[in-house]
């Protein structure tokens, strides 16, 4: 395995760049791990090609580290949803909603390291963001007005059930690779219809 080779000194005011490269091999880096406690910021450092000191100009400690790279990914799917969303015609709930289904699934099975990073554990007690600095609020809150545009009486409730069968979905497929698991397309069906009203149907 080639090492990484040392990069240049940052110039001056580039200190938000050096920043951003340090999330993203944390975020490569946990593409390839078991589970979030195997990640040392020795190993971040020696993937972005800096000193290992030179990560705690930018976080505190991992639990910092993996904070952020929450915060960048709840961002990253969250962008994935709306555009997958907004490819639909807005007089078409309920293929609007299939398609937030479909990409909310897509990005948890080809991103399996970035999706443990945000709904696994980071390995130490308390790490978990506090109520008012939940980055994935937002992303639920798509599934809400998803739901309540499809004809959902309980919109609240629906996003909830909806979002923990699709996690149950992603993780399940991953763990359980041998069974016999129907088409993907036919299960992302079974949910959105399970999610939308009974009778007409809006789209």
């Amino acid at each position: 395995m080639n090492q990484p080779t040392a990069r240049n000194r940052n110039r001056r005011g580039e200190g938000a760049k050096l920043r951003d490269e340090l999330v993203t091999a944390a975020s490569t880096l946990l593409e390839d791990l078991d589970n979030q406690e195997a990640l040392s910021l020795r190993a971040v450092a020696r993937a972005a090609g800096i000193a290992p000191q030179s990560v705690y100009l930018h976080f505190a400690d991992r639990r910092a580290l993996l904070t952020a790279v929450y915060q960048v990914r709840f961002g990253e799917l969250r962008d994935a949803l709306i555009a997958a969303r907004d490819g639909v015609s807005e007089d078409a709930a309920a293929q609007r909603l299939s398609a937030v289904i479909r990409s909310y699934i897509d990005y948890g099975i080809d991103h399996p390291g970035y999706y443990r990073v945000l709904f696994g554990t980071a390995g130490t007690p308390g790490w978990e963001p506090t109520e008012g600095q939940l980055p994935g609020l937002p992303t639920l809150q798509l599934l809400v007005d998803a739901l309540a545009d499809a004809g959902n009486a309980r919109p609240d409730l629906a996003a909830q059930t909806l979002w923990a069968g699709m996690h149950g979905l992603i993780t399940l497929r991953q763990d359980r690779p041998s069974f016999p698991w129907l088409p993907l397309e036919d299960l992302v069906g079974a949910l959105v219809a399970a999610h939308l009203p009974s009778g007409p149907s809006r789209g």
